[in-house]
């Protein structure tokens, strides 16, 4: 089975968010062969996503209430086909620490490239729920962007 990650910081706002994202478009897509899952580089195990994070999924009927943050788990992401992060130092971590996967790490911004200065996607945590919904919008905008080429290397036949 294809898995592809999405990692932020805490694993209770971005992450979460494109991990809804990403299951609701497998699901209306055919992708059911791909495992969608989230962590974060300084998470703790076990958090909820954040209130806000949870308002602006449900307004888009994505369920996240479930959600539990993860930290990083060397063996899933050494077998991810796709990792994506939310901003720069995200890279650099995982190319530290998990230099083994750095083929299949992209900024979800900057997809199909590895990097671009305009690639971040600003972390909400703190902000009201407005800032919450113009993330959702750039999650899914970038989410999209990917979207055609799983859609060719994995539609269910």
């Amino acid at each position: 089975m294809a898995g592809i990650v999405f990692i932020c910081n805490a694993n209770m706002c971005r992450s979460p968010i494109a991990e809804g994202i990403m299951k609701k478009k497998c699901v209306e897509n055919g992708l059911s062969c791909l495992h969608v899952a989230s962590m974060g580089i300084h998470a703790e195990e076990g958090n909820c996503a954040t209130e806000f994070a949870i308002a602006v999924c449900r307004e888009q009927s994505i369920d996240i209430e479930q959600h539990s943050s993860r930290p990083l788990i060397p063996d899933e992401l050494k077998m991810s086909h796709l990792i994506f992060v939310m901003e720069p130092v995200q890279i650099n971590f995982i190319d530290l620490f998990f230099p083994q996967v750095s083929d299949r790490l992209f900024m979800l911004g900057a997809w199909p490239d590895r990097k671009g200065k305009k690639a971040t996607i600003p972390d909400p945590v703190g902000r009201p729920i407005n800032a919450y919904r113009k993330t959702f919008q750039l999650l899914q905008q970038h989410i999209d962007n990917l979207l055609p080429e799983l859609i060719q290397r994995y539609r269910d036949h």
